[in-house]
Formats: structure tokens, sequence, C-alpha cells
């Protein structure tokens, strides 16, 4: 017990996440110079909320719109910020808290970044799950930075999947990698929440269904 409470602190001080934050993101280089990538243009316009499910987060960097900036909400849970410092390398921006905790902070620095033309991505099933549910926040937020929603999808020939809620996907070298977009949402003023919500989860599982597929998964 103590042995496991002395390995959770080491794991989550700051020198230790940036040392496995460096070795995820020099492997997640590896992934890419070795695989084959699969990856349509983008559409056309913007700025968007990219939604993808939270298990695909490892090939994240694959989502940058042209040249603008990607801002990534993150949770403020151990995990997200081991993720946000591997989106440092990228230089992804993140926003640390969720629609739930923290969620009036996380949401005005959103909208500050969606008023400077910057692209958000959020994992509509983030931070705890269900796996693949998407929660109401993210309709919410679509609402109020006024920006469509992309659902996008990232599938892997080959990959490692994690026991988390999320079953998150670390993908092998020497694979082959598909991207697949979806077709905009635009959320009304007068949206009904859950029908949005319901529209947005039937999407984004049919697109990974077809990226995974696509990719030979």
């Amino acid at each position: 017990m103590a042995t496991s409470r002395l390995l959770k602190r080491l794991v989550s001080s700051n020198g230790m996440q940036w040392i496995l934050s460096t070795i995820g993101s020099g492997y997640v280089l590896l992934v890419r110079w070795t695989s084959r990538i699969d990856r349509p243009a983008p559409p056309i316009g913007g700025p968007f909320i990219v939604a993808l499910w939270h298990g695909r987060l490892a090939l994240l960097h694959q989502l940058r719109l042209r040249n603008r900036s990607l801002v990534a909400l993150i949770s403020g849970h151990r995990d997200g910020e081991l993720i946000a410092k591997c989106a440092w390398y990228y230089n992804i921006l993140t926003v640390r808290g969720s629609t739930s905790r923290g969620g009036a902070l996380a949401v005005r620095q959103l909208m500050q970044h969606a008023r400077r033309g910057h692209d958000l991505i959020i994992t509509p099933d983030g931070p705890r799950g269900p796996h693949m549910r998407v929660n109401k926040g993210i309709i919410k937020i679509a609402h109020l930075t006024k920006l469509p929603i992309l659902p996008a999808a990232i599938g892997v020939s080959a990959s490692k999947e994690l026991g988390s809620w999320d079953r998150f996907s670390i993908p092998a070298p020497c694979s082959r990698i598909v991207i697949r977009w979806g077709e905009l949402l635009t959320v009304g003023s007068d949206a009904d929440v859950s029908v949005d919500a319901a529209r947005l989860e039937q999407a984004l599982t049919q697109l990974q269904e077809a990226a995974d597929v696509a990719a030979g998964y």
C-alpha cells in the first residue's frame, strides 16, 4: 500500500511528468515517421470546435487545421496534466478544466481563444466518461462560441488498447493511420441540447467505425 502511494506521488510529480511526456512525444514522432498516413484535407472555413473521442488523443497533433492554432480542453486530473505536457511539444495550446469541473473558467478561456480565430478541440466523452458518450457541455460551448462542431476520427491499423475508462489507444509504429472528418454540426440559439448531443454522438461513432475500417483495424 505504501509502495503504491509512493509510486502515485512519483508519477504525479512535475519532473517525472515532463520525463514521461518527453518519452511519449518521442514515441508518437516515431509512429508518425514510420507509418502511412491517410489524411484528407479538412473542410474549408473555420474556426471550428473539433470533436474527437478521448481514447484517440495520442495522435491529437494530426488534427491541426491548416496554419491555425489548436487549443485543446484538457482535464485537470493527473492524466490530463501528462496529456497537456505532451501537447506542448506539438505547439498545441491547452485549457485546463472540463465542462463540469472548473467549467466556468475553462469556458471563458475557450471563448477568448475562439475570438482570436483559433480552432478548439474537445473530447465530448471526457474527462471521465462514459466511454464514447457525448456529454452536453460541448453543445453548450458551441452555443456560446458560435462555432460549428467538426466531428473527427483517427483510425490505426495496429495499436495497444489500455484498460482505462476511455480504452486509450496507443498506436504502433509502422501502422496505417487514417484521419476522417465528418459533416459540420451547427448549434443554433434555440437548440435542443439533448438532441444535438445525440446527433453528435451518432456522427462520431459512425465516423470512428469508418476510420477503423479504412485503417484495417
